[in-house]
């Protein structure tokens, strides 16, 4: 389902980060940048799967997000900082933390809906698509 892609997405992103920073304190430039490179594709391919139309507000925070992760990344390549790797994965790791919860609650209530029209009772609405995740940076 989209839900897991997205979240496999993100922590495909995480790990790819985290090996470039385990090449950068080894001093292995190769890794380094092979697993920088990886990680700032999954985040452009983020970044190209918002959807403005739906998304609305949220969708526009995000893009603005992916954008500085990209740019800060970039900058980490430049001078071989990994600080901003860092800050990079404390981003990113809380917008995924934040969908997680998001797409696992839904499919509890998903769940709740399927047993409950089962046996009669009231459905329960999904509201999921009222949430909001708030990032600052």
């Amino acid at each position: 389902d989209r839900g897991r892609l997205l979240l496999m997405m993100y922590e495909g992103a995480l790990k790819f980060l985290r090996q470039s920073k385990a090449g950068l304190e080894q001093n292995d430039i190769g890794k380094f940048c092979r697993f920088l490179s990886k990680a700032q594709a999954i985040i452009a391919e983020l970044m190209n799967t918002l959807d403005f139309e739906k998304g609305g507000k949220i969708a526009k925070d995000l893009d603005r997000l992916y954008d500085f992760m990209l740019f800060y990344l970039t900058e980490a390549n430049l001078h071989r900082d990994a600080e901003r790797i860092t800050k990079v994965i404390g981003l990113l790791d809380t917008v995924y933390s934040a969908y997680k919860e998001i797409i696992e609650d839904d499919k509890a209530k998903q769940r709740q809906e399927s047993s409950t029209s089962a046996s009669g009772d009231a459905q329960v609405n999904s509201g999921a698509e009222n949430r909001r995740v708030q990032i600052s940076l």
